[in-house]
């Protein structure tokens, strides 16, 4: 408190700080507002026996008596529920205004006109009322001395009545304070107490169990009154430094997740997770820990990543008998088509190793490599047509341009067959001695269809073979396969032969 004036009596100065001193104690005490409002109105009252006082609290732009305990019941009632407003009696309007008010005389005063016939009747003849504002300059009440006698302040008056002010806005914002706070912490208590998780409250520093909830109890299987002398290092399984270093994580909120192995009264180790947070209360910081018993996930997930394990091992074996297969058919083709005196049996032969060749590649990029979802026609696309070009002995130049799209492995390996049919095709029959092969590649999505292009520059070919007649086993099998995709083939050899294959993004199945 700052006084403004020194030449206020020093004696009286005194009191009053005594008298403040006892208030502030029963405020820190957390003592009910009402018995502190009551404090406060009959100490100044003793202070000063000729003042009659109260306090009024302001709720809705109603007036309600805070404490007024000198004051008669007829008159309390009377001006209970009064709205604010600029001519409500001095509290009325010290509250509308938010400026202090001091009427003289209650009988004379415009202020009073519609409340000085009960004033007067119970022999109040003046008023001083000061707006108690809160620390955001809210008004939220007033404090008002009444003289049963014509009185206007002096000096020291308006002292108290400021001081007392002030006084009063204290006790109200410490009561509004502890009271949110104990409703916070009995909302916090019944969701702790009545939860269906496990709960505890932990020092952070030391890692005492300061609370557990019932759940918790039944978990952990000690009784309550056991489990809060323990520290959660009797619990966590995990060295204690690395414990603490966690818990130290939580409090700066570094970290509110964690994996634990916690141990139970019966011995069993249990597998948790905790959702960790700081809280603040009674001046501390303490660590609010949800835990959750994910032991049978834990075994579930180790039984899966087990038979994966295994299931891949098993793949891996039948993929590599498959591929070993593949390699004996096409060598046993292979020597056949060399021993085979007939030409045209021989290039039969041969074409059939090539197809299975391109099968074999196929089968690796799918399941030698990535997972068949990851598998993009680009990456299975481009080192297919290398590797048949590769079968050749002479020089080709290929040019490719194929989109990275994702295809089923059916689509995937239709795809894979045509192209090797058509390539194989141009290679065989396509070159020219007198220039260098060139082959263009290009697949491109256009609208809700996708395009795969296959050009060479080579002799061509008689247009009579568009008659499905003529068609030999080759583009016989290409025709089967694009129609399996739900496609359109279209072919012309008068510039060299250019084929477009054309097939719906999202086909339908039958």
């Amino acid at each position: 408190m700052k006084l403004r004036n020194r030449n206020l009596d020093p004696e009286r100065i005194a009191d009053f700080e005594c008298f403040r001193s006892g208030i502030l104690e029963l405020i820190v005490k957390n003592s009910p507002l009402n018995e502190v409002l009551n404090e406060i109105v009959l100490g100044i009252e003793t202070l000063n026996p000729t003042m009659i006082c109260t306090v009024v609290l302001i709720e809705n732009s109603k007036i309600k008596i805070g404490a007024a305990p000198s004051l008669p019941k007829i008159y309390n009632d009377a001006i209970e529920g009064v709205q604010i407003g600029p001519e409500t009696g001095s509290c009325g309007t010290a509250a509308y205004t938010g400026k202090r008010v001091i009427v003289e005389n209650i009988e004379t005063s415009p202020l009073w006109k519609n409340y000085k016939e009960i004033a007067l009747r119970v022999g109040l003849l003046s008023c001083w009322s000061e707006p108690i504002k809160s620390h955001t300059n809210e008004i939220i009440g007033t404090f008002a001395i009444y003289h049963h006698e014509i009185a206007s302040p002096s000096e020291f008056d308006i002292f108290i009545i400021s001081e007392t002010a002030d006084l009063v806005s204290i006790a109200i914002e410490k009561s509004i304070v502890s009271t949110k706070l104990t409703e916070s912490e009995r909302r916090f208590r019944d969701f702790f107490e009545k939860n269906s998780s496990v709960m505890l409250i932990i020092e952070p520093n030391t890692g005492e169990i300061i609370d557990a909830n019932q759940t918790a109890v039944q978990f952990y299987g000690y009784p309550h009154e056991i489990l809060i002398k323990m520290k959660i290092t009797d619990i966590n399984m995990l060295p204690e430094e690395e414990v603490k270093q966690e818990r130290m994580r939580a409090l700066s909120e570094e970290r509110s997740y964690f994996s634990f192995p916690h141990k139970l009264a019966n011995e069993e180790i249990k597998q948790v997770e905790v959702y960790s947070t700081p809280i603040e209360t009674s001046n501390r910081h303490l660590l609010f820990s949800i835990i959750h018993d994910v032991t049978e996930r834990k075994i579930a997930e180790e039984k899966v990543k087990s038979l994966l394990s295994e299931k891949e091992m098993i793949l891996r074996e039948v993929h590599h008998r498959i591929k070993n297969n593949m390699t004996i058919l096409f060598n046993l083709l292979d020597l056949q088509a060399k021993a085979q005196e007939n030409e045209h049996i021989s290039n039969s032969l041969k074409d059939a190793t090539s197809r299975i060749k391109t099968m074999s590649l196929l089968y690796d990029k799918l399941y030698s490599g990535k997972a068949v979802h990851e598998l993009r026609l680009d990456e299975y696309l481009i080192p297919l047509s290398q590797e048949i070009i590769s079968l050749f002995p002479y020089q080709v130049k290929l040019e490719t341009d194929v989109i990275s799209i994702q295809l089923t492995s059916e689509q995937l390996q239709a795809v894979g067959i045509i192209t090797n049919e058509l390539l194989t095709n141009s290679l065989k029959y396509a070159r020219d001695p007198s220039k260098e092969l060139e082959i263009q590649i290009k697949v491109w999505k256009e609208e809700d269809n996708y395009h795969l292009f296959i050009k060479d520059n080579g002799k061509g070919f008689d247009t009579q073979m568009s008659n499905s007649e003529n068609l030999g086993f080759g583009l016989t099998l290409v025709n089967m396969l694009t129609t399996q995709l739900s496609g359109k083939l279209k072919f012309q050899g008068n510039a060299g032969a250019e084929y477009n294959i054309v097939f719906p993004i999202n086909r339908t199945r039958h």
